[in-house]
């Protein structure tokens, strides 16, 4: 090539979830590898924490805090406590409201006129967009579970996929879907705007049998590239370590605030039920005498989960205290640094399991998604894993009990299984990289 390839990297990025950016590093890490003189710009949710964590230009996938002055609007309003004078405009919504007829058509006018102002902010954000995205050769849509509409509708993920896949190819790019997640993706709109923007791909790959499965029922063509996790690509500064017969045995705890308001639906009950049982499990491990480290990936949420755990835990004893551990996690680096001195994991999150299992990590998974199911079947520890939501403390036990048994030969496995999901992503890559050769 006689210039040097730009190629975009586009997440839902930059909240400090460690397992997505786990995959944006291992994107940028194989470009480099194929291109060291490519020009690679981000596209995420958070461009400046994208630029900090990758050192890449980054853009925003989405306009940003779009509603905060009229949110802080709202909220100077409500504090004010001077009367307000009747206007003759408040003087006629009083009038409509009586009238059911004209109320409904008047609510319809108002909605109209209040999304008018935010129609004209998408238009100024596209012409934006198309800037940041001129000159693009390829824009790579970086795996993640990014084809979904059960988070904020069609008018969230679905548009996104679809408003940046037309923007690259009108920059004229080569777009690609690169062991993406997908479902559920359920409302009419929603399936429009991701099958358009699978369409008009030159290339799509899927990371589990259920996303594959979810993108067969849109009709698109070529739905059947079944290609593991990206990170399973992200080259390894650190390397998998074997604990001597007669250690203590350290076990890793990574929870997930389910049922919280952070969580797609809330139910505080089932929250506390959820940390109740880890804290029963993890005292059991101290009774064992197993050293526990309770590990965070998603840096925002994860580490007020482990808060609530270990308040329900046993309390007051000294000695007991020394064998627990919440590391402090800033960075990539400073997980896997973590995850390396483990002998077992048990992992909520999806990326908590797969960062361990490729770092040669006995896991048992406490999977809320079946994406997990697929990971771990994948890996054959299908007997290693357990419902979120309908998991016992003895049921939890007892499968720990024959991780723990299994876990040298299991770790064996993992070692010889690892390098061919990285084979398997890397050949990936051969490809889609290869559909820039020849460009000038």
């Amino acid at each position: 090539m006689s210039k040097p390839v730009t190629v975009g990297v586009l997440g839902h990025v930059g909240n400090e979830n460690l397992g997505d950016e786990a995959i944006i590093a291992a994107v940028i890490q194989n470009i480099r590898g194929r291109w060291p003189d490519a020009e690679i710009r981000g596209f995420s949710l958070a461009p400046l924490d994208t630029e900090e964590r990758h050192g890449i230009r980054s853009f925003p996938i989405r306009r940003q805090r779009e509603h905060q002055n009229r949110e802080e609007t709202s909220a100077a309003g409500a504090e004010s406590e001077e009367p307000r004078h009747t206007s003759l405009f408040d003087r006629v919504k009083e009038f409509v409201k009586r009238i059911p007829v004209l109320s409904t058509v008047g609510r319809c006018a108002v909605e109209m006129a209040e999304r008018v102002p935010e129609i004209g902010r998408e238009v100024i954000f596209l012409r934006d967009s198309r800037e940041c995205a001129a000159g693009l050769d390829l824009l790579i849509f970086a795996g993640s579970h990014q084809l979904n509409d059960f988070v904020g509708g069609p008018w969230q993920y679905p548009y996104t996929v679809l408003k940046w896949t037309l923007l690259a190819r009108r920059a004229g790019a080569k777009v690609v879907f690169l062991s993406v997640g997908a479902g559920p993706i359920d409302s009419w709109l929603g399936r429009r705007f991701i099958r358009s923007a699978l369409m008009r791909a030159s290339y799509r790959s899927y990371r589990d049998e259920t996303s594959k499965r979810v993108v067969d029922t849109l009709r698109v063509s070529d739905a059947n590239k079944l290609v593991p996790d990206l990170a399973f690509s992200l080259e390894s500064p650190v390397a998998p370590k074997e604990a001597p017969r007669g250690e203590r045995l350290v076990v890793g705890i990574n929870p997930l605030p389910l049922y919280t308001d952070y969580w797609y639906t809330t139910d505080h009950t089932k929250y506390e039920e959820y940390i109740g049982k880890l804290a029963r499990f993890a005292d059991w491990l101290l009774d064992r005498g197993c050293e526990v480290r309770f590990i965070p990936t998603q840096l925002k949420v994860d580490p007020a989960v482990i808060d609530d755990v270990r308040s329900q835990m046993v309390q007051g004893d000294p000695e007991r205290d020394k064998l627990i551990r919440a590391p402090t996690i800033r960075s990539l680096g400073d997980l896997r640094s973590e995850l390396v001195d483990l002998d077992l994991m048990v992992a909520t999150r999806y990326h908590g399991i797969l960062l361990s299992l490729a770092l040669h990590k006995p896991v048992l998974a406490i999977a809320y998604h079946a994406k997990a199911g697929d990971l771990m079947e994948w890996f054959g520890l299908g007997a290693y894993m357990m419902d979120a939501e309908n998991f016992s403390v003895e049921a939890l036990t007892e499968t720990f009990r024959l991780l723990e048994q299994q876990r040298e030969s299991i770790a064996i496995a993992l070692r010889h299984q690892t390098p061919d999901f990285r084979s398997a992503v890397v050949a990936q890559y051969d490809e889609v990289f290869g559909l820039l050769e020849g460009v000038p």
